[in-house]
């Protein structure tokens, strides 16, 4: 396969353009992938972080009991307030709350305020049930638990420098909700990475990292094409930016244009580019041209040569045949001044 040079700009320009509208696509799936799992994310760790306060409570109270009094009324339906009274060693609470229908939601609540009153909430053991289920979820993260009642908080940790990509909202605990709960966790962009669906992001990056690599190659191929070269590519020469089919015997425009060279001239010019530095002694093109015609080769041998110089000019080709006067040699040549414009005409 070949192209001319312009043939080439446009494949790269195309290229270039598709490459960074598959780059723009890929960015904005991926920050949508991105926060998408991030949400996923945020909403596992608040599960994760209400079973860690469940299991906070369940390892405190075992050998533990708390007695509960509410009226047994059947007619209190789910929603209604009731008074509930938490009674301790040294201590007896009364308060109204809200009826939840569950008793083990009723038991739990009790549990914690029972804790609580006996100083047994510390946000340091919640952070280590926190972060030890969050490594038994593979999730890489780094925690600060926050316990508050009564104006007054406690934490687990210094949060002052603590650069919290996620804040859990508050959760209240205890059958008065007169606990509040809440956790800062840090987690890096990978941890997210990890959870997200790379699919399709996956085939778009190869399908990029493919483009990019066609079109790097494409423009190293173009960087070979320099207008005083002449490059061998297959069955095709390049002199400068004018390609010579050595098949079909065409040389071909920058532009595309396409004209057919005839027999002796193509074979003539097909010497000069196989040989050393181009270059033909005019005996040999004659010797091999027109073995049986030795007296009217040299005629034969100019005419030739200037159709192909001809061929040459009508491409725009910035090679010619040159010769200086009595030379026996004829080069192919890039013409670069006005020296090797007059050397043409020998």
């Amino acid at each position: 396969m070949f192209f001319t040079d312009s043939t080439y700009r446009k494949i790269i320009l195309y290229l270039i353009i598709a490459a960074s509208s598959i780059f723009t696509i890929l960015a904005v799936l991926g920050t949508a992938e991105y926060k998408e799992s991030e949400h996923k994310l945020q909403q596992e760790l608040s599960s994760i972080f209400n079973q860690s306060i469940q299991e906070q409570v369940r390892l405190n109270m075992e050998g533990e009991f708390v007695v509960m009094h509410s009226p047994m009324n059947s007619s209190i339906k789910k929603g209604t307030f009731r008074t509930q009274r938490v009674i301790t060693e040294d201590t007896i609470i009364t308060k109204e709350v809200e009826v939840s229908g569950d008793m083990g939601l009723d038991l739990f609540r009790d549990s914690q305020t029972y804790l609580f009153l006996r100083k047994r909430i510390q946000p340091q053991e919640l952070q280590q049930i926190f972060d030890s289920e969050l490594e038994e979820n593979e999730l890489m993260c780094s925690s600060v638990v926050l316990i508050r009642h009564n104006q007054r908080t406690q934490t687990s940790g210094d949060t002052t420098n603590l650069s919290a990509h996620y804040r859990m909202p508050i959760v209240k605990g205890g059958v008065f909700d007169e606990i509040d709960y809440e956790g800062f966790v840090y987690y890096s962009p990978f941890v997210v990475f990890k959870l997200m669906s790379k699919r399709l992001l996956i085939i778009l990056l190869f399908i990029e990292i493919l483009m990019l690599g066609v079109t790097a190659y494409l423009f190293i191929e173009k960087r070979k094409i320099k207008p005083d070269k002449i490059v061998k590519r297959g069955k095709y020469y390049y002199l400068g930016k004018t390609i010579f089919d050595t098949r079909k015997c065409e040389l071909i425009g920058q532009k595309g244009e396409i004209v057919a060279v005839t027999k002796q001239p193509s074979e003539m010019l097909l010497m000069f580019l196989q040989s050393d530095e181009h270059v033909v002694r005019k005996n040999a093109l004659k010797k091999i041209l027109w073995p049986d015609n030795q007296y009217t080769a040299d005629q034969n041998l100019m005419s030739a040569i200037n159709k192909l110089r001809n061929y040459l000019k009508e491409m725009d080709c910035l090679f010619s045949i040159i010769t200086k006067k009595g030379d026996d040699y004829y080069e192919l040549k890039y013409i670069q001044d006005d020296t090797d414009a007059k050397m043409v005409k020998n």
